[in-house]
C-alpha cells in the first residue's frame, strides 16, 4: 500500500503516531527549549551507537514483523563509509547520549525513471516518545533526498506499529508495510 503526498498538498507527517505530540499540544514549546538534541551524519565513531539502537529496536518490534536480527556489521560499514556510497544514516544524541537514528538508501523508479530515497528506519525509542526527535530525523533525511537530486523520499512503516497486521483482499499473506511518499526537503529549508 503506498500513500503518495501530491506535491502541491499541504504536507503533514504521518509519523506513527506514538513517535510526535499532537499539533496542539504545548510540549512542541518545551522540547525546543530543553531538549540539547544533536541530530548529525553517523561517523565510524557512531558504529557502536548506532548497533546498539539497532538492538532496541529490533527489541521493540512486535514478533509479527517478519524482521530477522543480522549479523552484518561490516557490510554496514561498507555500506555507510566506503565509495560508492550506498546508504546514508543519522543519529540524534540528547546530552550526548544515542537518542535515535535515521537510516536510508537510493532506490530507482522504473516508471518513473528516477531515483528516490528510501528511509528503511526511524528509530526513537518508546522511553523517549513523543518528542521532536523523529521529526528531526526525519528532516535531515529529506534533505539528503534533494542534496542527492531524488525525486522523493520514500517510507516504508511496518504495518505492526499500528496495530495488527493488514489482510489483503484474495491473499493468503498480509500485508507487513505501508510505504509513505514525501517531497524532498532542500539543505537550506525548514519543515
Amino acid at each position: 500500500m503506498t500513500a503518495r503526498l501530491l506535491r502541491a498538498e499541504k504536507v503533514t507527517l504521518p509519523l506513527p503516531g506514538a513517535y510526535l505530540p499532537a499539533a496542539d499540544d504545548p510540549a512542541w514549546a518545551e522540547m525546543l527549549v530543553r531538549d540539547e538534541v544533536d541530530v548529525r551524519r553517523v561517523t565510524r565513531a557512531h558504529a557502536a551507537a548506532l548497533m546498539q539502537l539497532c538492538d532496541r529496536q529490533m527489541a521493540e518490534l512486535p514478533e509479527t514483523s517478519g524482521t530477522r536480527p543480522g549479523t552484518g556489521v561490516l557490510e554496514l560499514m561498507e555500506a555507510l563509509f566506503e565509495p560508492p556510497l550506498r546508504a546514508w544514516a543519522w543519529i540524534a544524541e540528547r546530552r550526548g547520549e544515542p537518542a535515535g537514528y535515521a537510516f536510508a538508501t537510493v532506490g530507482f523508479s522504473m516508471i518513473e525513471r528516477a531515483y528516490y530515497f528510501n528511509l528503511e528506519t526511524l528509530f526513537v525509542p518508546a522511553s523517549a516518545r513523543p518528542s521532536d526527535i523523529a521529526a528531526r530525523l526525519f528532516a535531515e533525511a529529506r534533505r539528503m533526498a534533494s542534496d542527492l537530486g531524488c525525486v522523493d523520499l520514500r517510507w516504508q512503516v511496518p504495518v505492526g506499529q499500528s496495530g495488527a497486521l493488514m489482510a489483503m483482499p484474495g491473499q493468503t499473506g498480509a500485508a507487513t508495510m505501508i510505504q509513505y511518499v514525501f517531497p524532498t526537503l532542500r539543505s537550506d529549508q525548514d519543515d
